[in-house]
């Protein structure tokens, strides 16, 4: 598996070992809506601290046992005017660096410093992982190909899930020089090779594109792709109609062999139009669904994180 290599790669590769337990301090809680110093025992935390720290902390407790992480990143955009600082020259990075990785610091690219932050903290949260656990990871393309090798490695190529790809911006930039950049990454990750997602119940909504105009009695449907996505010879073929109509392939062919389209004709999950010119794929409405893109994918997942980590402190 190919492996990325930077400066100081070698001396964070094992970091997340030498980062000292420390203990998660109660301070207050909240209690019905009112903040109280009392343990509420509501099994949520937040945690102000290092986030490396803090995710060290969680472990002796935590290991193994989270089914679901959010975390936000910097995005290394070199932007220092934001809520929070998305540069890797913020003092607390700076002198983390030089702690940790030594001389080699001064001559740490951008990507360089970035990569050293993320791996050690990436390392604890797939120790955090459960076996039935998922990590989401927001990202924009200044760091999107390296956090995808750096994940490879840590997590596993093969526990790659996808890299969902959600509008961030409401409108493109008509001002941009090249292309207008709407959109962000989450890169998504398993820890075992055998994790699904849980499908939500579909709704009324999910549905209102189904009809039953010829009142099937398996319920309402609409209307599915029949053509073959790539040109294939071997699906080129003509369809003779009850009628004697011939009905002729889309040009890259049919979506099936012809077998396949006869038993699927024989079952009614393709007819005829009424006039036998052509054939139509019924699509029914399946009980569940995966509902995930969405325009608001990144404030969505906030709402369902359970570790977000957001900045140096």
């Amino acid at each position: 598996m190919p492996t990325l290599h930077w400066i100081g790669k070698d001396k964070v590769i094992n970091h997340h070992m030498d980062v000292p337990f420390k203990v998660l301090e109660h301070s207050y809680g909240f209690d019905n809506g009112t903040q109280t110093d009392q343990e509420t025992n509501s099994g949520n935390k937040i945690i102000h601290g290092d986030n490396l720290e803090a995710l060290k902390a969680l472990l002796p407790e935590y290991e193994g046992r989270i089914k679901c992480i959010y975390i936000d990143p910097p995005y290394n955009t070199g932007n220092e005017g934001w809520v929070y600082n998305d540069n890797v020259n913020d003092p607390k990075i700076k002198k983390w660096l030089g702690k940790v990785v030594g001389k080699e610091f001064e001559d740490l690219s951008r990507h360089d410093k970035w990569l050293c932050m993320m791996y050690p903290r990436l390392k604890l949260l797939q120790k955090l992982l459960s076996n039935d656990g998922v990590i989401f990871i927001s990202i924009d393309d200044n760091e999107q190909a390296n956090l995808k090798l750096i994940c490879d490695e840590i997590f596993g190529g093969g526990n790659f899930v996808t890299d969902l790809i959600w509008r961030s911006a409401d409108s493109s930039n008509n001002d941009a020089k090249q292309f207008s950049v709407d959109y962000n990454h989450t890169l998504i990750y398993s820890k075992a090779l055998s994790w699904q997602p849980n499908k939500l119940d579909r709704t009324a909504e999910n549905n209102l594109h189904y009809k039953n105009p010829d009142n099937d009695p398996n319920g309402p449907w609409f209307s599915g792709n029949i053509s073959s996505p790539n040109p294939r010879p071997n699906l080129t073929f003509d369809i003779i109609s009850p009628n004697g109509t011939i009905i002729k392939p889309p040009k890259n062919g049919w979506r099936w062999k012809k077998e396949r389209i006869d038993e699927m004709i024989e079952r009614g999950e393709i007819i005829y139009s009424e006039d036998e010119t052509r054939i139509i794929k019924k699509n029914l409405p399946k009980k569940t669904s995966l509902v995930l893109f969405h325009q608001t994918f990144g404030g969505m997942l906030k709402k369902l994180g359970i570790i977000e980590m957001q900045s140096m402190n």
